[in-house]
């Protein structure tokens, strides 16, 4: 009885777990004993598959940063209120490791990579009715005039949700849901029948996300997407590159010309936050030198978790924001991360960055699946993107949208496990017995 107990919570993990992620996301005191389902779940798994997480290639990075949260509930001076950040990360984590071992339970990877492409169709549909647009091109204040506003008034997004926060968690997803399009696309031309059907799909969650992104008018997540999708496409069509540097070329010598005639007047013009939901150039980095100031005064263990939007008009003042106004974090991901978790909590950060980058770039290389192939870069390539979007905004890794990003780091990390195993000769669990032995011997 407690064997199939068991083995009911492991096979039915992500799934508790996303359907219980409004009771982590928005946790309180009350709803404290939500928190005894993780290591349930956990022990469940060692009983019923020998282990409490599936290896990954960044377990180190992952018990670094759940440590330096750990010291951090220690430093915080106000407990309660880093407490949401805390288990935001803590959450984060237990849905990259069940994205993992569910993964690894699939026959190919193409379940997981559906998953991970209608995660982000989800978010896309939940930003469409909650998002507090903000009009920065007049081209698209007519269609932004037009949406709904039907979700507000949740727990840090009273009035909206923020539409710069919305494009940093939506951009990582385009390249994976263009790879399911193309691929879907072109066995469909080949096969036909269903294929027909998921090109179709592939196409609307595509059209829907980019859609989300294009009237959120991120100016940094354009330029990050321009940048991600430009190095994919040089890599994988390398007939297109002489037109893709063409290209480069003529963006960069555009902007030469404009930027010294509009400059002056764009930097008058945002010199002061713009709007209710949008904060300047000239703000933002004037709040990274407020927050390398504050690193510069706790540089091992941070501030705490959420705690610089506290302390930031305490200790050094900032003049281009309204008196007293909420700024949430730094607006720099590198840098609000050092004052959440310190220095050694940054480090973990990048190790984790630069592992899944590292191991899922080997992947792509020498994976001999076609899908897995392109699904290795596209994922690799959203993480990127949003790696590039943090040097000019952040989402805290604690924040309620940050699970998104760990799934996306738990799509590269599932076909970095499988390829792995596939080059070593090991059976991949949900394949049938003469699969692996063709592997093995291939």
């Amino acid at each position: 009885m407690l064997a199939r107990i068991t083995g009911w919570l492991s096979a039915g993990e992500l799934v508790i777990l996303l359907l219980a992620g409004p009771l982590f996301l928005f946790i309180r005191p009350s709803l404290a004993p939500v928190l005894l389902l993780l290591p349930l779940l956990w022990i469940a798994r060692r009983h019923s598959r020998g282990r409490f997480i599936p290896r990954t290639p960044v377990d180190w990075s992952v018990l670094g940063l759940m440590t330096m949260a750990l010291f951090s509930i220690f430093v915080t001076p106000d407990f309660l209120f880093s407490f949401r950040k805390v288990i935001g990360l803590v959450y984060g984590a237990a849905v990259f490791y069940a994205i993992v071992e569910w993964g690894q339970q699939r026959r190919t990877i193409r379940p997981t990579a559906a998953l991970i492409g209608g995660l982000g169709c989800g978010a896309a549909v939940l930003a469409l009715l909650g998002t507090e647009w903000v009009v920065k091109l007049p081209v698209l204040d007519l269609i932004v005039s037009q949406l709904p506003a039907v979700i507000r008034g949740m727990s840090g997004a009273e009035a909206g949700f923020n539409p710069n926060q919305v494009s940093g968690a939506l951009i990582m997803f385009l390249p994976v849901q263009a790879a399911m399009l193309w691929d879907a696309a072109s066995e469909a031309r080949v096969r036909g029948g269903r294929y027909l059907w998921l090109a179709l799909g592939s196409g609307l969650v595509l059209a829907l996300t980019s859609s989300v992104v294009l009237i959120a008018q991120s100016r940094a997540a354009w330029a990050a997407l321009l940048i991600g999708l430009s190095g994919m496409c040089a890599i994988e069509f390398r007939r297109f590159r002489p037109l893709l540097a063409l290209l480069f070329i003529i963006s960069i010598a555009v902007i030469a010309i404009l930027w010294p005639i509009g400059a002056s007047a764009w930097l008058a013009q945002q010199a002061w936050t713009v709007s209710p939901g949008e904060t300047s150039w000239v703000a933002r980095v004037e709040l990274w030198s407020r927050g390398l100031w504050t690193i510069a005064d706790f540089p091992l263990t941070g501030t705490g978790m959420n705690i610089f939007r506290r302390i930031a008009w305490r200790s050094f003042p900032l003049f281009h924001f309204e008196y007293g106004k909420d700024i949430g974090h730094s607006h720099q991901a590198y840098v609000q991360m050092a004052l959440d978790l310190g220095l050694p909590g940054l480090v973990s950060y990048l190790a984790l960055l630069f592992g899944i980058l590292a191991s899922g770039w080997q992947s792509y290389k020498r994976s001999g699946d076609r899908f897995a192939r392109h699904m290795a870069l596209a994922s690799v390539t959203g993480v990127l993107i949003h790696a590039i979007w943090g040097f000019a905004d952040a989402i805290a890794l604690g924040a309620k949208q940050s699970f998104l990003w760990w799934s996306m780091l738990a799509l590269v990390a599932t076909i970095v496990i499988r390829d792995r195993r596939a080059n070593r000769g090991e059976p991949v669990p949900g394949t049938p017995p003469e699969t692996n032995q063709k592997r093995a011997f291939t």
